[in-house]
């Protein structure tokens, strides 16, 4: 697995690679929702980090062939903006690279996020032990946009969206 990188423009930055257990993902979770609590001035859109973190870090857990996988989080300044991202990463098999591919390609394409969304639902209403949904979810329902990145056996999937209050270094302190 490659060795995460806080780009140029990283105002905050945080990264934990761990072993793909839903034991330790819950922790992590634990982690993300107290980070996106304190440097995000919005309640609303700290929730909705927070379902994007969720949802990646169940699907790097529950997916991962490698022994470690990563869940990062970035907060950049773009020009007069910030963006928060949201960075999954693990190895999973190339059978499942070409599916998440796949369903990754039909998410970006969609014109509107929730019609896909809802259609997805319908789709995998009956089928039994996989939904295939919290991708579209992170988009659909979180307001994220969501990219990807297949190297070799790896996949990183990004979750990101432009965020207009952040909590200023002296409002971290206390």
């Amino acid at each position: 697995m490659s060795a995460p990188e806080p780009s140029q423009n990283a105002s905050l930055f945080l990264c934990i690679t761990f072993f793909p257990s839903e034991r330790l993902a819950s922790a992590v979770l634990r982690l993300v929702s107290s980070f996106c609590g304190m440097v995000l001035d919005d309640a609303n859109v700290s929730s909705r980090f927070y379902m994007a973190a969720h949802e990646l870090a169940e699907n790097i857990t529950k997916y991962s062939t490698g022994p470690r996988v990563s869940l990062e989080l970035a907060l950049e300044e773009d020009e007069s903006s910030y963006i928060m991202k949201i960075r999954a990463r693990n190895e999973a098999s190339p059978e499942r690279l070409r599916e998440v591919e796949r369903r990754l390609l039909e998410l970006k394409t969609a014109s509107d996020p929730v019609k896909h969304y809802d259609e997805l639902i319908s789709e995998t209403a009956m089928v039994e032990g996989v939904s295939g949904l919290g991708l579209a979810r992170v988009r659909a329902e979180g307001g994220l946009d969501v990219d990807y990145k297949i190297e070799g056996n790896e996949l990183t999937i990004i979750a990101h969206a432009p965020v207009e209050r952040w909590r200023a270094d002296e409002q971290l302190e206390g």
